[in-house]
């Protein structure tokens, strides 16, 4: 059996720009469907989830982008409000920068000792 809440957002709405009058974006609204999984909508319109796993409330935009791992369900909640940060590098490329950084350490490292043992 599925436990349906609605939950508005505490957030004051953001302001989007146009270009002739700023209108205020509609509140999300939020489902519960199940423990631990948040559904929002905006207008009756997809807008994110957010699923709480392993002490992390993980956030998810409208169209599937991550939006990043949170420890707080306010922090979680607020982050799908907004949407994706431009600019933001996804998670991905920043795994990917971390693991060539090591690799470079440590050939580095082992330049280092070839160098010393010689």
């Amino acid at each position: 059996m599925a436990l349906l809440t609605n939950i508005t957002a505490v957030r004051a709405p953001r302001i989007e720009e146009s270009a002739s009058v700023p209108t205020i974006a509609t509140p999300l609204s939020w489902a519960t469907p199940e423990s631990k999984l948040w559904i929002a909508s905006r207008n009756g319109e997809y807008a994110g989830m957010i699923e709480y796993t392993e002490g992390h409330f993980l956030a998810t935009g409208a169209t599937g982008f991550d939006l990043g791992g949170f420890s707080g369900l306010g922090q979680a909640m607020s982050a799908v409000d907004r949407g994706p940060i431009a600019g933001r590098l996804p998670v991905g490329v920043l795994s990917n920068v971390a693991i060539v950084s090591a690799v470079v350490a440590l050939s580095m490292v082992g330049m280092g000792l070839t160098v010393i043992a010689a």
